[in-house]
């Protein structure tokens, strides 16, 4: 028999809205990469399957409410019924956990389209990879600490519990609010090299860095994951799944907001994006990481067969166009319109009479 109440409605109310944000910021963001950009990445496809991993979340925690999520053992009366309650939000923390490592991969890819050092690559990637194998990790124990493991959410199966998961969440909750706050932190480093005016490059990067609120909503939900050891279970640990999903919810709202800049452009100035006088938009520029090669153009003036009028020799001027520099193209017009400079190098050789 279902039983639903408590903190129940108020937990599906938040959940549902959020799902609702996510989803709107997911599609703005395809909308804008494939409409206006053309260049969908797998960062993207990240986001997608974020967003689907989300979903499947709230839709356990929204069954564990009928069977009484958010209210007090006494109220919830039957032990099977409160036990089953249990076993859904179990569920719905594998999603939850599975949701954000996902998230934080999607921020760490999307960072990889802009950072052209090859020790912060590896930095990146070393994030990603050490993301994957913890949140595998956790997604796991969260069900098998146990065994078997129905005792898991049932304490009245026999059988005996190998894992405080408590301190698995501690550790995997750390660690995600230290890679908000180092993925927020790392687009200062690369737009702080960019030959920009200050102003631009802090706007910028602040923009790069929206990750500081996901990492401050991780620390909250870090915080509340004293619930997992309190004995009104499905009562105490409403606060972490609330804010599971915010600091999933804010994680791809962050990450995409530096995204759809070419998007507000359209908006604001239209079709044609004509600013002022200048008349040029960002997301009129060539896209990184958009499938473009790089090469070297050179560009010679004429030559000449014959010498300079009175026999001395003569000079060819020899203009080289470097596309491949370090600022190489818009940082992606997608991040926030940082204009692409080009190197331009000029040398002169010079012809003597051919004997």
């Amino acid at each position: 028999m279902g039983v639903y109440g408590g903190l129940g409605p108020m937990t599906n109310a938040v959940l549902w809205v959020e799902v609702v944000i996510f989803a709107i910021f997911v599609g703005l963001r395809l909308y804008t990469r494939k409409c206006l950009l053309n260049a969908v990445g797998i960062d993207d496809y990240l986001v997608v399957l974020a967003l689907i991993v989300h979903i499947l979340y709230t839709v356990f925690v929204t069954i564990g409410t009928y069977y009484g999520l958010g209210q007090l053992y006494a109220t919830v009366g039957d032990p099977d019924t409160y036990f089953t309650a249990v076993k859904y939000e179990l569920f719905s923390q594998v999603a939850g956990l599975a949701v954000i490592g996902i998230g934080k991969a999607a921020v760490g890819v999307f960072l990889l389209r802009i950072v052209r050092n090859k020790i912060q690559i590896g930095f990146i990637w070393a994030c990603i990879v050490i993301t994957a194998i913890i949140t595998t990790f956790a997604c796991i124990t969260v069900i098998v600490q146990c065994v078997p493991v129905q005792k898991t959410w049932d304490p009245r199966t026999p059988g005996y519990c190998w894992l405080d998961f408590s301190r698995v969440g501690y550790t995997v909750g750390s660690w995600f609010v230290g890679a908000d706050f180092s993925f927020a932190i790392l687009p200062w480093f690369v737009v702080w090299d960019l030959n920009m005016k200050q102003k631009e490059k802090i706007t910028v990067a602040c923009g790069l860095s929206l990750g500081v609120f996901a990492g401050i909503c991780g620390i909250v939900r870090t915080v509340a994951l004293s619930g997992l050891n309190a004995s009104e279970y499905i009562y105490d640990t409403v606060p972490m799944l609330i804010w599971s999903a915010t600091e999933s919810c804010v994680t791809i709202m962050c990450s995409s907001i530096p995204v759809l800049r070419p998007l507000y452009i359209r908006v604001r100035y239209g079709k044609d994006g004509k600013s002022g006088s200048s008349g040029n938009t960002p997301y009129k520029l060539p896209l990184y990481g958009s499938g473009r090669k790089y090469g070297k153009l050179s560009i010679s003036g004429p030559e000449h067969s014959t010498l300079n009028s009175d026999g001395s020799p003569y000079q060819k001027t020899v203009i080289s166009y470097n596309t491949k520099n370090t600022s190489d193209e818009t940082i992606m017009r997608s991040t926030g319109g940082i204009a692409r400079t080009d190197e331009i190098s000029v040398s002169y050789e010079q012809y003597g009479k051919q004997g």
